[in-house]
């Protein structure tokens, strides 16, 4: 290891006349500074390697920390003192703990003050994100982009990717490492999440760390969406929650609600005796579109709205009713002959509910029949005319309302079912039974 050879020379200058300290503290920012722009990670010099008396080190560090040039991390705001996760506190702060805390456990960071001096940045040419770190800025910074840099990776089949409160992009194993990519889109973005915008849309959040390892082109390709306004965006919560502070997320997306109580509806059926209401949960295959909109515009509406169509009303499954409705009509044509048609699973569904569950409110039954026609009329707005595409941010809401309606009238379903005389002491889970869901 790198401080391992330098520790003879650092204890030579240690035993020289007054100018010794002042020599010292200059080399330990040096080998702190090689250790960190060495190392696989940009981490930082532990001190536990540089085999020095506590008051020593100490008097050593004060200068350094008073003149901007280090910075030591005892690993008691983020558990792992090896990466420099946030910002360093005020100086001042740094100064207090520099006398009191313990520095066994702790890394010295060389600061971006001094690094803007050292740093060759031609060396980082094209990796704009590789080059924040290597200039000392922490790990977990984050930036904002606009949604449309997903664009690309959702549509592209060779990638892996998903999105909700957060996400990921890496490549199919079938291309992995194969002619079919070039081995500069081979890239693997760990973590992203959803950003809350003031304008009631979306954006992007992204942590250095993960920026940092994509390739120099993709890099090049994220910079130029990076939104330059930082106040027009925040972190969701839950995004924040779980990345950050390490803790659960405090509800289920709109999204993943929906999804569990599809889950629910079928586990039900089953309790009950019947075939499930759902041909398909999602859970383990969900849809990429089946998410955020990536562009306000309507064509994107339409598309999200088809594969909400597709998971609700094409996906009910026909065998769960039994034959109980009648699943055809027969009626006559203009010559007097009759001519049979097959009945849609929504009017099925209605005639089933109808026979079957009896109460005196209708009204959440009635929304939720109406939500699932409101959703087959969007599926296809265009079927019948060629119109321009529009982008409108208002948009984002009205996807937002679309997919509340649609979870809402799941949860409906999942509710008339639990009347089922059978369906006693089945137990629907506590954040699913108390809706425990973002309304975004």
């Amino acid at each position: 290891m790198i401080f391992r050879s330098a520790i003879p020379a650092f204890s030579k200058i240690l035993r020289k006349s007054s100018s010794g300290e002042k020599a010292a503290s200059e080399h330990l920012l040096n080998l702190a500074t090689d250790f960190y722009m060495k190392s696989l990670d940009f981490n930082g010099l532990p001190v536990h390697a540089l085999d020095m008396d506590t008051d020593g080190l100490r008097a050593l560090l004060r200068p350094l920390i008073e003149a901007g040039a280090l910075y030591v991390n005892y690993g008691d705001r983020h558990p792992n003192p090896h990466i420099l996760a946030f910002e360093p506190e005020p100086r001042e702060q740094q100064l207090e703990k520099l006398a009191t805390n313990d520095l066994a456990g702790a890394c010295l960071y060389p600061t971006v003050g001094h690094l803007e001096k050292v740093v060759d940045r031609e060396a980082y040419r094209s990796r704009p994100y590789s080059l924040e770190l290597a200039l000392g800025h922490p790990t977990l910074g984050h930036h904002f982009f606009d949604l449309s840099i997903l664009e690309s990776y959702r549509n592209d089949p060779r990638y892996y990717y998903n999105f909700d409160i957060s996400g990921m992009i890496s490549i199919h194993d079938d291309h992995f490492g194969q002619s079919t990519m070039a081995e500069r889109d081979q890239v693997l973005l760990q973590s992203f999440g959803l950003a809350l915008s003031k304008d009631h849309g979306w954006g992007v959040v992204v942590f250095r760390r993960y920026l940092s390892s994509l390739s120099p082109e993709h890099q090049q390709i994220w910079k130029a969406k990076q939104e330059d306004d930082r106040d027009k965006f925040v972190p969701h919560p839950d995004y924040w929650r779980s990345s950050i502070l390490g803790e659960w997320h405090e509800k289920l997306s709109l999204f993943r609600a929906f999804l569990e109580e599809i889950e629910q509806v079928n586990a039900l059926c089953q309790h009950i005796g019947r075939p499930a209401l759902f041909r398909n949960t999602y859970i383990e295959n969900r849809p990429n579109d089946f998410g955020y909109l990536i562009r306000p515009t309507g064509r994107e509406l339409a598309n999200f709205a088809g594969v909400l169509d597709k998971m609700l009303s094409d996906n009910i499954n026909r065998d769960f009713f039994q034959n109980e409705v009648p699943y055809e009509d027969e009626l006559p044509d203009k010559k007097g002959r009759i001519v049979v048609t097959q009945r849609g699973t929504i009017r099925i569904l209605d005639e089933w509910i109808k026979l079957k569950f009896r109460t005196s409110d209708t009204e959440l039954i009635k929304h939720a029949i109406k939500t699932l026609k409101d959703v087959r009329k969007k599926r296809n707005p265009n079927a019948h005319s060629i119109r321009t595409d529009e982008y409108d941010i208002t948009l984002f809401k009205e996807q937002i309302k679309l997919m509340r309606n649609a979870y809402r009238a799941v949860v409906t379903l999942r509710q008339i079912l639990q009347f089922h005389p059978a369906a006693r002491g089945y137990e629907v889970p506590s954040h699913l039974e108390d809706q425990e869901v973002w309304a975004f």
